[in-house]
């Protein structure tokens, strides 16, 4: 059975993660220079290849099973740290400082991350980066993913003069509206940075629970329309371009308060308990689905019934193993839909506990490239094409209901 419907048998908590080829790991690669394949060998046998490259590997680490009442065991013998980039911005207008400049830093280095209450932990190296506030800077991290340069995640950081606490944003908007020049003189009002749309993160924000960090925060859809927003914006979609991973590394964009609001050593603490939220493994076994969002014309939204318990939802499936977010999307809407699909960014990601597994559910932009959707009936009873704003008397499956209201309500849809 295809699609969202079809049933999961947990699996073991799979780490993936780019390394470098080096001696280090042991590994032979059995082609000759810029050839791909599934071929070459390793010292070690505990690791198995999904993608041989000669500049990079791709390698899925399945950590030891072990007692519910133990430690898990995080294979770092093979791993090494976690590379983690995290940047700042230099002053800017009026300010003659930033602390996002400090923050950023004074985290570079070596650093051994937990979440409160939990006895996970992994070690992570931070490489620091001060950006330039234009768009010089609003580029560079995405230039750098563009050259081949891979972090295991991204955490950028800005200021944010008007907020008391610091805000961790979901979502990054393709338009720029500047109250004030940046740092070269540009100011643009109203205007789209390209054609590629908003896009958001693939971290659930929501369920993050305030009790873990060490500060009050807020989660924010809104990044500004200036430089931060312009930079979270080139590096979501580069990531998604680039990464060759079932889901790209993960990216976050964190505004904090000026100092008399949040000490820099209190942001700096709270810059490294939202890494540890982003790479530290779920105490769940994890399913990676993706949901399309498909539109017609007159801006409504393609749902499908579930022949099983009636629910509507965005039509999608689970990502097959080693298989990318859009592949995946493209192939699911093949199969339940009979349509060929371009999946084009992600939107955002909602989490959802179901028979002990944590569903993440990403909603992906589509735009159908070829035939007309016809419902599978052993998958789905019917279609329907719906108003975003209507959607509130509508029986949901899952969290679906909140995707479609984030969706109505940000007007994430492509225009």
């Amino acid at each position: 059975m295809s699609g969202r419907n079809a049933p999961h048998v947990p699996t073991p908590k799979v780490i993936s993660r780019q390394i470098s080829l080096t001696s280090r790991t042991g590994m032979n690669p059995e082609r000759s220079l810029g050839a791909c394949g599934e071929n070459w060998t390793t010292k070690s046998s505990s690791m198995t290849p999904t993608t041989f490259c000669w500049r990079r590997l791709l390698v899925n680490l399945t950590p030891k099973l072990c007692r519910m009442d133990e430690k898990p065991n995080l294979p770092e013998n093979i791993m090494g740290p976690l590379r983690i980039l995290v940047t700042g911005f230099e002053p800017f207008g009026t300010h003659q400082y930033n602390p996002s400049q400090e923050v950023a830093l004074g985290l570079e280095g070596h650093h051994h991350l937990s979440i409160a209450g939990s006895e996970m932990s992994i070690n992570a190296e931070i490489t620091s980066r001060v950006l330039t506030v234009d768009e010089h800077g609003a580029i560079q991290t995405a230039n750098s993913l563009a050259s081949g340069e891979s972090w295991d995640a991204i955490l950028h950081i800005g200021l944010c003069d008007s907020c008391i606490h610091p805000r961790v944003e979901q979502r990054a908007q393709q338009r720029l509206s500047m109250r004030i020049p940046d740092n070269s003189g540009r100011m643009l009002h109203e205007q789209h940075i390209d054609g590629r749309g908003d896009t958001g993160c693939w971290i659930d924000i929501s369920t993050w629970k305030k009790q873990d960090f060490s500060c009050d925060f807020e989660l924010s859809y809104d990044a500004g329309l200036f430089v931060c927003n312009e930079t979270y914006y080139h590096t979501l979609h580069a990531l998604q371009l680039h990464s060759a991973l079932q889901l790209p590394p993960p990216c976050l964009f964190l505004h904090i308060p000026p100092t008399e609001h949040l000490s820099v050593a209190s942001a700096s603490q709270f810059a490294l308990d939202c890494i540890a939220t982003m790479v530290l493994p779920s105490p769940n076994p994890i399913v990676e689905v993706v949901a399309g969002l498909v539109t017609n014309k007159q801006g409504q939204v393609l749902l499908a019934q579930r022949s099983d318990d009636h629910t509507w939802e965005f039509p999608g499936g689970k990502c097959e193993p080693n298989e990318n977010w859009a592949d995946a999307m493209e192939r699911e809407l093949l199969e339940e839909l009979n349509v060929k699909v371009e999946a084009n960014r992600i939107l955002g990601t909602w989490e959802h506990l179901r028979n002990g597994s944590m569903l993440r559910i990403h909603l992906i932009d589509c735009s159908i490239s070829f035939g007309q959707p016809r419902a599978d009936p052993s998958v789905h009873a019917s279609l329907m094409w719906c108003d975003p704003l209507d959607h509130e008397s509508m029986n949901w499956t899952g969290r679906d209901g909140a995707m479609m209201e984030y969706i109505a309500k940000y007007n994430s849809m492509p225009r």
